[in-house]
């Protein structure tokens, strides 16, 4: 009977597959992480930052979208330090 060696499956070289597959499962959760689903008169669903995304509304006026502005339109608009008052 031959005895089951947990050192050697630790040590074996990993294949492709499985590099490619572990890598594969990374990239997924991190783009799962940054998709946002939205419904209303303009259903859709982005991929990317708030500065940055693609997406793809099938409501109202359907068709893909992209925006690269590097700003966030949501966020709140930022105060001068410059005119704060004393």
């Amino acid at each position: 009977m031959r005895r089951f060696r947990l050192s050697a499956v630790l040590t074996r070289r990993p294949r492709p597959a499985a590099i490619l597959a572990a890598g594969l499962t990374v990239a997924l959760l991190g783009l799962a992480s940054m998709t946002h689903t939205y419904s209303g008169q303009n259903a859709g669903l982005t991929v990317g930052t708030a500065g940055c995304s693609v997406g793809i509304e099938w409501r109202g006026d359907p068709g893909l979208f992209g925006s690269c502005t590097g700003t966030d339109p949501d966020a709140a608009p930022q105060r001068d330090a410059s005119h704060t008052s004393r």
